[in-house]
C-alpha cells in the first residue's frame, strides 16, 4: 500500500495487459477497498471520453482510481477538473506548459497530452472511478481526423516513469481535494484559470443538438463552462469544445 498522508492511503494494483482499466475496476468494485489505483503497461480496449478509443502501447501511464463510496454528484462531476489541475502543475514543474482542454483533456505544444474519464454508479453503493491516460513516450496515431493532434512527454522533455507520475497525481490529488466532502475545485480555481485552454478566444461548443459559438470567458467555481455566447454569457456542463 502506497502512504500518501499518515491517514489516508492508496491501494495499488499494477497489471501487465488490460482490455480496459476501467472496466476491470468497474468488474471487480465490489472486492475494491476506497482508494484503490489499478494502473496497467497497456491496454487493448482502452476508453476514452463519449465512447471514444484511447490508443494505450506500453509506455505509457493508463490508471483508474477507485472512490467508493463516491463524493456527492454536485462534486464528483469536478473531480476531472481537479486531476487536470494536477497533471498541469506536474509540467509545470519541469518547464513544460500545459492547458486545459474543458473538460477533461490535458494539452501541450497544441496536441493532446493526456484525458481524463469519470464514471459514476451505484451498485452496490455509489461508486466513482477517474481514469486517467497519459502518453509519455509515444503519441498513439488518433482515431478519425480529430483538431487536435496527439502529443507525448517526450516532445518537450524527458518523460517520467509511470509510477513516478501516478504517485504524483495521488499525492497532488490529496493536497488539492484533501477530503472528498469538500469542494474538489476550491484549491485549483487559480491553475485553472491561468491555464484555461482557448480562454478570451472565440470556440464552438456543442451541447446536445444544439451548436453555440462565443466567447469562452472562464471556467465557474461548480466546473461549467462561461461563454458569451453574443446574447448574453451562458454556463455548460457539458459539450464537445473546439476552435471556431
Amino acid at each position: 500500500m502506497l502512504e500518501i498522508h499518515a491517514d489516508r492511503v492508496w491501494h495499488p494494483t499494477l497489471l501487465d495487459q488490460v482490455d480496459s482499466t476501467q472496466d476491470w475496476v468497474r468488474s471487480n468494485i465490489q472486492d475494491l477497498p476506497n482508494r484503490s489505483v489499478v494502473s496497467a503497461v497497456s491496454q487493448t480496449m482502452g476508453k476514452g471520453r463519449l465512447g471514444r478509443v484511447w490508443a494505450s502501447p506500453p509506455g505509457g501511464l493508463y490508471a483508474s482510481i477507485l472512490f467508493k463510496p463516491a463524493p456527492v454528484p454536485e462534486y464528483a462531476s469536478r473531480v476531472s477538473l481537479a486531476l487536470a489541475a494536477v497533471l498541469v502543475e506536474s509540467l509545470d514543474r519541469r518547464g513544460i506548459s500545459g492547458m486545459v482542454k474543458w473538460p477533461n483533456d490535458v494539452l501541450a505544444g497544441g496536441g493532446k497530452l493526456a484525458g481524463i474519464l469519470a464514471e459514476a454508479g451505484g451498485h452496490p453503493e455509489p461508486w466513482l472511478i477517474l481514469g486517467v491516460g497519459v502518453n509519455l513516450c509515444a503519441a498513439p496515431p488518433a482515431v478519425g481526423k480529430p483538431y487536435l493532434p496527439a502529443v507525448h512527454w517526450g516532445l518537450f522533455g524527458t518523460p517520467p516513469d509511470a509510477s513516478v507520475l501516478l504517485d504524483e497525481i495521488l499525492s497532488g490529488l490529496d493536497e488539492v481535494w484533501p477530503v472528498t466532502d469538500a469542494d474538489p475545485l476550491a484549491r485549483v480555481s487559480g491553475i485553472l484559470d491561468k491555464s484555461l485552454w482557448m480562454k478570451d478566444s472565440v470556440v464552438r461548443i456543442n451541447a446536445g443538438r444544439e451548436s453555440y459559438r462565443g466567447v469562452l470567458k472562464g471556467i465557474e467555481s461548480d466546473g461549467g463552462l462561461l461563454i458569451d455566447v453574443g446574447t448574453g454569457e451562458r454556463v455548460f456542463y457539458s459539450g464537445e469544445l473546439s476552435p471556431e
